[in-house]
């Protein structure tokens, strides 16, 4: 458990980038290796454990304690290469234009997510994710979900937005939700289980995992311009596992605190036709 890297230490402040949100930049594809606390240009940064500072660019350092580190970007240093700092020492100041430092933290080389339960502290989140949409799709194209048949693929959008709302340029914008699960009912019955496919808040995603988890039409958020989630709950799902009728398919996204939203979505299947 540890404190926050601003000030006061003792309140959390607002996150407006999630651990494992996609990060798009032309052709290539990766995951958020940490979270993103809005801050104004100038904003002192402190250490939130003592240890051995480590530049890792002009604008980047992190501080080692054994297997522990904490990284800091997008700050001008005030500190050394193998400086020894001490525990809520400045260790730089937040860089324009970036209005914001990126705080990551790393265990036995493995990056995890800073606002899991036991580790960034305080932190209280009661807003409720969203299923916005769900979508089922062959070779990119949409399906009407009142004739599916054959192998589809199967998407859903979702989102939440930040805990503490951010400041402008940057408000307005969503961010992921820690994990996603699907199951599909017929009337009271359940014929498929929740299943989970979507779990972003365990480790680091590898790049490699980016196109299975993310379907195309994702986009991360630019100023002025919210980002779009689209998760891959299956893909070429066999639909002639089930017999030609109605159901219903449920979403549901949840976050690390347990705040729960679900969207709930009809589809008839048609494979006999």
């Amino acid at each position: 458990m540890y404190s926050w890297p601003l000030q006061p230490f003792d309140r959390p402040h607002p996150v407006r980038g999630y651990f494992n949100d996609p990060r798009i930049s032309g052709s290539s594809r990766a995951f958020h290796f940490g979270i993103d606390i809005a801050a104004p240009n100038g904003t002192p940064v402190y250490a939130v454990r003592a240890g051995v500072v480590h530049r890792n660019g002009p604008q980047a350092l992190s501080v080692l304690d054994g297997e522990v580190a904490f990284g800091y970007w997008h700050i001008l240093p005030a500190v050394r290469h193998h400086q020894r700092i001490e525990r809520h020492q400045v260790v730089g100041h937040v860089a324009a234009p970036w209005l914001h430092v990126h705080f990551a933290e790393r265990r036995a080389g493995v990056y995890r997510d800073p606002l899991r339960p036991g580790a960034l502290t305080p932190w209280q989140d009661t807003t409720k994710p969203r299923v916005t949409r769900v979508v089922f799709s062959r070779n990119g194209r949409v399906l009407a979900p009142t004739s599916i048949f054959g192998p589809v693929d199967v998407i859903a959008e979702a989102h939440q937005m930040p805990a503490r709302k951010v400041p402008p340029p940057w408000d307005g914008l969503p961010v992921t939700p820690a994990r996603i699960r699907w199951r599909v009912r017929s009337g009271e019955r359940t014929i498929r289980p929740w299943h989970t496919p979507i779990e972003l808040s365990k480790t680091l995603l590898p790049r490699t995992a980016f196109r299975r988890i993310y379907a195309p039409g994702t986009r991360q958020n630019r100023q002025g311009k919210p980002g779009l989630y689209r998760f891959y709950l299956a893909h070429t799902w066999s639909t002639t596992l089930l017999d030609d009728g109605i159901y219903h398919l449920e979403v549901e996204a949840s976050d690390l605190r347990g705040n729960r939203g679900r969207l709930r979505q009809p589809f008839t299947i048609a494979n006999e036709l």
